[in-house]
């Protein structure tokens, strides 16, 4: 079986900046999952691929579409882990220290946190059955970084060998096979 891992385009806005509240830090991670992206100069071989799996997120969903003509299934098992402001207590902080904060409380599965860190590798596991069961040996998912970085642990786990960057690039194929 081969996977094809690509992370979404870069997105046309920054995630928040400088020092925000928890409530302006929400409203950027909105903006963020709405935003548009631009394309880079990825080519994806629809021969080598049998089917593409995109996130439901719509920035994964148009990288999906421009990146592959075949047939794309839009799931929601794909998205990226959503990201919440671990207290909702009336403070200023740099963005960094909110994403920061965020991901460790959902790594240590807190309940300021959407998806738990527990959560998170059913959700991978869940796909990668999904996929399993589909009968197709060459698959080209579109996700998420965050995500992306969860997915490749448990492709480890089962046996496939692939590289990917510590911190996937926007619109770089990672290959992984078993």
């Amino acid at each position: 079986m081969k996977l094809g891992l690509v992370r979404h385009f870069k997105v046309n806005i920054k995630p928040g900046e400088g020092l925000l509240s928890a409530s302006q830090f929400s409203g950027a991670m909105k903006n963020y999952d709405l935003a548009d992206v631009t394309p880079n100069d990825l080519i994806i071989n629809k021969e080598e691929w049998e089917i593409c799996y995109s996130s439901s997120l719509p920035r994964a969903v148009k990288t999906a579409n421009i990146i592959y003509n075949g047939e794309i299934i839009i799931t929601d098992l794909l998205r990226e882990v959503s990201i919440y402001p671990f207290t909702q207590k009336n403070i200023i902080l740099p963005t960094f220290i909110w994403h920061t904060g965020a991901r460790i409380a959902w790594f240590k599965n807190k309940k300021s946190q959407p998806e738990t860190n527990i959560q998170t590798k059913e959700r991978v596991n869940k796909f990668l059955d999904l996929i399993y069961s589909s009968g197709k040996k060459n698959i080209l998912i579109v996700s998420h970084g965050f995500f992306m970085g969860s997915l490749v642990r448990e492709l480890i786990k089962r046996g496939f060998k692939g590289e990917m960057d510590l911190r996937p690039r926007n619109g770089k194929l990672y290959k992984f096979e078993k």
